[in-house]
């Protein structure tokens, strides 16, 4: 019993810093480049084409596709910014918000502490540049420092034959493990702490691959809570962007478990190819499937928004 309270007493804590630093990195570099995003989304929205890979850059640059989001139901819901520019958007910030996945399957989490204290002495500093710069990599240490903590209950689980075995007999539930992803990622609003979790559990076989990639699919489910919510206020056109993200990984999700062996083969050729091993597996299956989702969704996305026009018509929304 002390050993089960442990495991979850390190998940929860571990959990905590991980969406800590996380938050800290994506607001810091958000504050930093507000004026930046703001520019780069007036000005690289006119096509789906430029739209889709500001929403790649951007992300990528802040860290958070909840922002890139949130920030693009307020433009589209004041007229500032066309639906079908913002749909597109949304297909590249789904890909930007995979780097941190990549981020945190590098082997760097036994580096936690001294990244850490490299940012708290950085923001400690004078210079404002500095001081940014030390705040996101305070906000990275945090984030391994959390990993490094849920590694600790993973060893713990690992070693424990009855918890391991436990674990082992339910975690070939892949739907099981589908709605797991999804709660856990809608109840943390981040996704970074249920892939961290899941490249844990996966590179210290405690989970199947199959399983550790119907956790990520929930995952990408999970994550469009935070759209949902900041569009409860806006208007039609807002609640058309947060419909749009919803749908588009629902429907992602929903073609990639149907077809989930093939799915699991392409992604283990890809890592293969890429002369990575077989700790990448779980990042690449986040980046992979939002690469093919925006590659299914992109030559469509005419017939999409459209689509979203018709669920939500502008009759029905502005009673």
């Amino acid at each position: 019993m002390r050993e089960v309270i442990t495991i979850i007493m390190n998940f929860i804590t571990g959990s905590l810093l991980i969406i800590t630093g996380v938050s800290t990195m994506g607001g810091t570099l958000e504050r930093a480049n507000s004026k930046l995003l703001n520019k780069t989304i007036s000005l690289f929205s006119k096509n789906r084409w430029t739209a889709f890979f500001t929403g790649i850059f951007l992300t990528g640059l802040v860290q958070s596709s909840t922002a890139v989001t949130i920030l693009t139901v307020s433009l589209v819901d004041s007229g500032i910014m066309k639906l079908e520019a913002a749909v597109s958007i949304v297909y590249g910030a789904n890909i930007g918000t995979t780097f941190n996945a990549q981020f945190m399957s590098l082997h760097i989490s036994q580096y936690a502490w001294y990244i850490l204290i490299a940012g708290c002495i950085l923001s400690f500093g004078t210079v404002a540049r500095l001081k940014t710069a030390g705040t996101v990599i305070a906000g990275a240490g945090l984030m391994f420092s959390g990993l490094d903590l849920m590694s600790k209950s993973v060893m713990i689980l690992k070693d424990n034959s009855f918890l391991a075995q436990w674990m082992q007999d339910h975690s070939e539930n892949i739907f099981l493990c589908l709605v797991t992803g999804l709660v856990f990622t809608m109840l943390a609003q981040s996704s970074s702490a249920t892939v961290g979790m899941t490249i844990l559990l996966f590179n210290n076989g405690l989970l199947p691959f199959a399983s550790a990639v119907a956790l990520t699919l929930g995952d990408n489910i999970g994550s469009c809570i935070i759209a949902q919510i900041a569009s409860i206020k806006s208007g039609t056109a807002g609640k058309r962007v947060a419909l749009a993200h919803t749908l588009y990984n629902v429907l992602g999700v929903a073609v990639a478990f149907l077809l989930l062996p093939q799915f699991c083969g392409a992604v283990l050729v890809a890592t293969r190819h890429l002369g990575q091993d077989s700790s990448h597996l779980v990042a690449n299956t986040h980046t992979i499937f939002n690469l093919l989702s925006a590659m299914l969704f992109l030559p469509i996305s005419k017939y999409y928004v459209q689509l979203l026009r018709f669920i939500l018509p502008d009759k029905i929304i502005e009673r």
